[in-house]
């Protein structure tokens, strides 16, 4: 009994509370069934991984090996159609205005002015002078052209359409009122002046006396109506008429108010103004729409003008078509051809 007790006391002094195996006694190890742990190696069997590796200890202290989780196969991801980008044309980048054109300048020269102006630096201002040195340059040479073509072209020639010198000048316009002075006392023999007056009105008797210098000039008839029915004072026109209904007619709003009268088949009132005119503004406004009514013809009313009229008539102007501007020579022709007829 002793022995079993030493026995006893040794295994729980060198084995420790974990090497302790209690029973019931039917194993024979003493009626608490202490064992050392012997008895449960020796049913292990020689394959058992302690003795392949047993330098590493008792197994019981090492963790429960874990089994490695597979990683799942990566899943290939569907195929999509995938819209294909369309690359945009790209648009060539318009030609800017070639430098030092007159294009050039109209678009830029600004820029360098202002420039020059905010920060007058000697560069800047420098530059700008320059620039503006080539335009003026650019413009002379371009005069210089332009009166070489002109001498050679008496079509462009203003000269002759109105003398440049002044004797010549002096000379067209003899000629002018010559003409003026012609048609006139021919109108005047065709078609005769109605005066609108009120007897209060003092314009209408400043108009009374221009009237009698016409009369007495070219010899027109004129004809003193009273909107009011009352003589005009100061006593010019005596024999003046009533008005009947005419103004109202003829849309006569205020006085002195004149028309150009033609009685005939070709005839008509034509009005040449409502308030005071000069003498000869009345003339040239008779003569004028006369020439417009074919009471004067195109040679009479030419002569009564102190530039001759050369221009390209719009019907030629309508005619011209791309075919033609994209030409110069054809340009030059349709429009010259044009202009010759009038000289």
């Amino acid at each position: 009994m002793r022995n079993r007790l030493l026995t006893l006391v040794m295994a729980v002094s060198l084995g420790g509370h974990n090497s302790i195996s209690i029973g019931n006694g039917r194993d024979g190890a003493g009626f608490f069934g202490v064992s050392d742990g012997r008895r449960q190696l020796s049913v292990l069997h020689n394959d058992s991984p302690f003795y392949e590796d047993k330098e590493r200890g008792w197994f019981w202290y090492e963790e429960p090996p874990t089994e490695a989780i597979p990683e799942p196969e990566p899943i290939a991801p569907s195929k999509q159609a995938v819209p294909e980008k369309k690359e945009e044309p790209t648009l060539a980048k318009p030609d800017g205005p070639k430098p030092l054109s007159a294009e050039w300048f109209r678009k830029n020269m600004e820029t360098y002015r202002d420039k020059a102006i905010d920060n007058p630096t000697q560069q800047n201002v420098s530059t700008y002078m320059y620039l503006q040195r080539v335009m003026l340059d650019k413009a002379e040479k371009f005069s210089e052209v332009s009166q070489r073509v002109v001498m050679a072209d008496a079509l462009l020639d203003e000269n002759s359409r109105r003398p440049i010198a002044t004797f010549g000048a002096f000379a067209k316009d003899e000629m002018s009122t010559r003409g003026t002075e012609k048609a006139a006392k021919k109108l005047a023999e065709t078609a005769g002046l109605w005066f609108f007056y009120d007897s209060t009105c003092d314009f209408c008797v400043k108009q009374a006396g221009v009237l009698k210098g016409l009369i007495n000039a070219y010899g027109f008839k004129v004809l003193a109506i009273g909107r009011d029915g009352l003589p005009l004072t100061g006593g010019s026109f005596p024999d003046f008429t009533m008005d009947r209904g005419q103004a109202k007619k003829l849309g006569v709003e205020t006085t002195p108010s004149l028309f150009l009268v033609k009685p005939g088949e070709n005839g008509g009132a034509i009005q040449l103004g409502q308030g005071l005119l000069a003498g000869d503004e009345i003339i040239k406004r008779s003569i004028a729409l006369a020439h417009q009514n074919g009471w004067l013809n195109n040679q009479e009313y030419e002569e009564t003008r102190k530039v001759k009229p050369i221009q390209v008539e719009t019907k030629t102007i309508q005619n011209i078509d791309e075919d033609i501007m994209n030409n110069p020579n054809d340009l030059v022709k349709t429009l010259r051809d044009n202009l010759k007829k009038q000289l």
